[in-house]
């Protein structure tokens, strides 16, 4: 009797990636065309005569440490073995508090801007910092929203948490990869920078 090679078994299927998987790719890639959207209208805009460098409160810069930690946090839960529901819950606790403390910290950096004087309305760039993070905020709270829902059903099925620990951990370095990018364009996009890469403002004198 002969036996046929494990990929000639008739009854293998081959394995698909899941619904979550596949709706959480096309979520980011909606997200990732909406921001990418702002950062254009951004870059448009700053080539107006009106427009004022983006105020740069350090605290942002702590804040995306705290961020950094709560995907590595997430990323130590992700690879802990399907039953070891003690450990991911514990490390998935551990991201979610450094993620509070992140949308925390993002809520200070606005009570100091305001303090400062630079409210939304002064300036179309403050406008643009408080839409950057208000709406990156909004997606970490969604993010801890589903987080919370993954830890209550941790150990009812541990390989269904398995699989969920690991789209959390997808979705947190999705989160921080963005906070980089619109951290880099709030610092270092500048209008001479734009006007070297698109040109002179149309009417604009050279």
């Amino acid at each position: 009797m002969t036996t046929l090679p494990r990929h000639f078994v008739p009854d293998a299927s081959p394995v698909l990636p899941s619904a979550g998987r596949i709706g959480l790719r096309v979520f980011m890639a909606v997200v990732t065309a909406l921001f990418s959207l702002l950062l254009l209208a951004y870059a448009m805009r700053m080539r107006e005569a009106d427009w004022m460098p983006v105020p740069h409160p350090m605290l942002l810069w702590w804040n995306t440490g705290v961020l950094a930690l709560a995907s590595a946090a997430m990323e130590v839960s992700r690879r802990a073995r399907m039953h070891h529901a003690t450990r991911r819950t514990i490390w998935l606790l551990a991201g979610g508090a450094l993620a509070a403390l992140f949308v925390f910290g993002q809520w200070m950096a606005w009570q100091q801007l305001s303090a400062s004087g630079q409210g939304v309305v002064v300036n179309p760039s403050n406008s643009f910092l408080y839409v950057f993070t208000g709406l990156h905020g909004a997606h970490v709270i969604g993010g801890l929203i589903v987080l919370a829902v993954t830890i209550a059903r941790l150990r009812s099925d541990p390989e269904r948490a398995h699989r969920a620990a690991t789209l959390c951990a997808t979705y947190w370095h999705f989160l921080l990869a963005l906070w980089l990018v619109l951290l880099a364009a709030m610092w270092w996009i500048t209008p001479a920078f734009v006007t070297a890469i698109c040109g002179p403002l149309y009417g604009a004198t050279p």
